[in-house]
């Protein structure tokens, strides 16, 4: 009996010791360079957002609105949704295209032309690993979804892809 209890205690400093090593480390460990900001989203906590320290003003103020978006669907959402949200590339997908469709509204009222923050956001979306398989088709309708004004306007500009 008591080496059950004392296996008992050993799986459960294991497990407790796993779950905090998987929370905190991705707060104490540096962000990486290609990154410009992750917003983690934690249970009881909520969202924790890194920023690049190195982004200039203007990339950083963009940044800020993106994952401004990614903290309110972690609050939206709640810690462990929004996870299982992200482990499928279609959920990822639309996101990811609420947060970019926020950083295009930003540039456009900070004096940003929408086809172009239009254009620079789902060209943003294209490079990203996760929507590799996914057609620009795809990328464009689900972007377009998020932020019809904007998609809407750059239709009527022809330079919708």
């Amino acid at each position: 009996m008591s080496w059950r209890r004392s296996s008992a205690r050993r799986l459960a400093v294991v497990l407790t010791g796993t779950v905090l090593a998987t929370f905190a480390l991705p707060l104490l460990l540096p962000i990486p360079q290609t990154a410009e900001g992750l917003t983690l989203c934690y249970p009881i906590f909520g969202p924790v957002q890194r920023l690049n320290p190195n982004l200039s003003e203007s990339a950083l103020a963009r940044t800020r609105s993106h994952e401004a978006a990614h903290a309110i669907q972690c609050r939206r959402d709640g810690a462990i949704w929004h996870f299982i949200r992200g482990v499928f590339p279609t959920q990822r997908l639309a996101d990811e295209a609420e947060a970019y469709c926020a950083e295009a509204k930003f540039g456009v009222a900070h004096g940003g032309q929408a086809r172009l923050e239009y254009a620079r956001v789902l060209d943003e979306l294209r490079e990203r690993t996760w929507f590799r398989r996914f057609s620009s088709e795809a990328l464009a309708n689900s972007l377009a979804s998020q932020c019809p004004t904007i998609a809407a306007v750059t239709v009527n500009s022809r330079v919708f892809p």
